[in-house]
């Protein structure tokens, strides 16, 4: 672990990349899949081993940007959310498209319920969607604060998900409720990305402005 750059994927797509997803990382294991998405609205399925790197699949069926990318715990799946009011659920062994999710808004980011029985979504409609996993049918829609919804997170058990937002604040929710549960403010810009630390304790948050914010979580009661 000395940060030595171990493989660079040149032209990895045909514009910037936006997006990545590991599977099926393991030490014992020889190899392992990286999932790219792109301004160009493609993604990419990528086979890592020590020795090289190959894309196996390319899916490109998103109009849009690629905005987030979270790959279920067996890493047969990839969820893609997209600027053009998609996400796209993909099977990563077929290169082929399971199902999706539409709704008229710009998705910034989507999330997978720790029981991989539902998807979470945030977007530039304001709000916060809970979707079925088996068939991408939307449960329900929640308004998530006063601006537009930039990135999500959710603890390791699943009743509490973080939330941030281009209104400078990060939230914290009660899942099952739909409720909020805790409010920071701190951030002078958007919040760009959110995060809960390993040990559940605390939430990380980025800005715009450069701020990097550690927040306590530990007062947050479900």
């Amino acid at each position: 672990e000395t940060g030595k750059v171990q493989f660079i994927i040149h032209n990895a797509h045909p514009d910037s990349v936006t997006a990545l997803a590991i599977c099926n990382e393991d030490e014992l294991r020889s190899e392992w899949r990286l999932i790219s998405g792109g301004k160009d609205g493609g993604v990419r399925v990528w086979k890592i081993t020590k020795s090289h790197q190959c894309m196996i699949h390319l899916m490109k069926e998103h109009r849009g940007t690629i905005n987030a990318l979270v790959c279920n715990a067996a890493g047969s799946q990839v969820v893609s959310a997209s600027a053009d009011g998609s996400c796209i659920v993909w099977d990563i062994d077929k290169g082929v498209r399971i199902h999706a999710l539409f709704d008229p808004t710009i998705f910034n980011d989507v999330i997978l319920h720790p029981d991989e029985s539902q998807y979470l979504t945030c977007g530039a409609n304001f709000k916060l969607g809970y979707w079925d996993a088996y068939d991408g049918s939307a449960i329900r829609l929640i308004e998530g604060g006063e601006s537009e919804m930039t990135c999500l997170d959710i603890q390791s058990e699943g009743k509490v998900f973080v939330s941030g937002s281009a209104d400078k604040t990060v939230r914290a929710w009660h899942y099952d409720d739909g409720i909020t549960l805790g409010l920071g403010r701190g951030h002078s810009g958007r919040v760009n990305a959110i995060t809960i630390s390993p040990d559940q304790r605390y939430l990380v948050s980025v800005g715009s402005e450069g701020g990097i914010f550690v927040w306590d979580m530990s007062g947050i009661r479900v």
